[in-house]
């Protein structure tokens, strides 16, 4: 029975997050209860959480890959303001600044080729997956910058820090990292012309896979470690080792990574190692200590190396 889940969940996830998308693009929620329609996508979307996040839970105590991240560690509190004041307040961040002109500068390109560059008489389906492809390009490029560039990585260290994965760290963001990662995702797409329902069935798929790939899961991908950014992928980007921690870049899909040569599967088997900041052991594990960590980096820096001196 475990075998038998562990090959088939993932893709069955896979197809009930990409038929609940497009079913979504086009659910009008918000005047069955009688509300304003500018209120229908964020009802679907609050929609696709609830269920999506509670089933991602549920099959982490049915089916745990590890068990010792299956244990909470003092960071379920953490994880939980991430999820409830992180996520929706960058969100309206970007809706309140970036959105509108990148809508704009989508708007002046359609008029001056002479058409819409969004190829909306596409199938839904089609339309997810060119969403999908170009938003993981843009997150491609900067969560690869946030890796590489020292500056940068103050801000994405924050995600790098838990000591295991489970669903719930997915959310797990400074608010700059996520606001830069939510413009270089969507702008684009905006800039492109997206109609309305592709760009709400790219976000909730989104908004819902990254508990998948972070989820705490016997699962058994195979070939689809070549299209998706799964979950066993995914865990050696979280790598106390550099050299497998700075490798599988893709949100969602893989695509990117075999692109540009970081695409990481060992022919060893499963990833079995330690997760976290290898040079930060003891990164700030509150939730105000993680808004405040890029500005107190050499600090941080400081007060870990006294903690390997006294190791040693």
């Amino acid at each position: 029975m475990r075998e038998l889940a562990a090959a088939a969940l993932f893709p069955l996830l896979v197809a009930a997050m990409a038929a609940f998308a497009l079913w979504g693009s086009t659910a009008q929620l918000a005047p069955a209860l009688g509300l304003p329609p500018d209120a229908n996508a964020g009802l679907v979307t609050l929609a696709a959480v609830v269920a999506f996040y509670a089933l991602v839970a549920l099959l982490e105590r049915a089916f745990p890959h590890r068990g010792e991240w299956a244990r909470a560690g003092g960071d379920v509190r953490t994880d939980a303001l991430h999820l409830i004041f992180t996520g929706p307040l960058t969100n309206a961040a970007f809706d309140a600044t970036l959105r509108t002109g990148a809508a704009a500068a989508g708007a002046a390109l359609a008029a001056r080729v002479g058409h819409g560059l969004w190829p909306s008489h596409w199938p839904p389906l089609a339309q997810l997956a060119l969403a999908l492809l170009v938003a993981e390009l843009g997150h491609y490029g900067f969560h690869r910058l946030s890796h590489e560039h020292p500056v940068v990585w103050r801000v994405h260290a924050v995600h790098h820090s838990p000591h295991r994965l489970y669903w719930l760290n997915a959310t797990r963001f400074h608010p700059l990292d996520l606001f830069a990662l939510i413009a270089c995702q969507s702008a684009p797409l905006l800039a492109l012309g997206i109609d309305a329902r592709a760009m709400l069935a790219y976000t909730l798929f989104a908004v819902v896979y990254g508990q998948l790939q972070h989820a705490n899961v016997e699962l058994r991908t195979g070939w689809l470690d070549r299209v998706f950014s799964t979950p066993g992928l995914h865990r050696f980007h979280h790598s106390t080792d550099p050299r497998e921690g700075n490798r599988n870049y893709g949100a969602i899909l893989i695509a990117w990574d075999l692109a540009f040569g970081t695409f990481f599967r060992p022919g060893g088997g499963a990833f079995a190692g330690p997760v976290g900041i290898g040079a930060l052991p003891r990164f700030p594990a509150g939730y105000l200590g993680q808004l405040a960590a890029p500005f107190r980096w050499s600090r941080i820096r400081r007060e870990n190396e006294a903690v390997r001196r006294d190791a040693a």
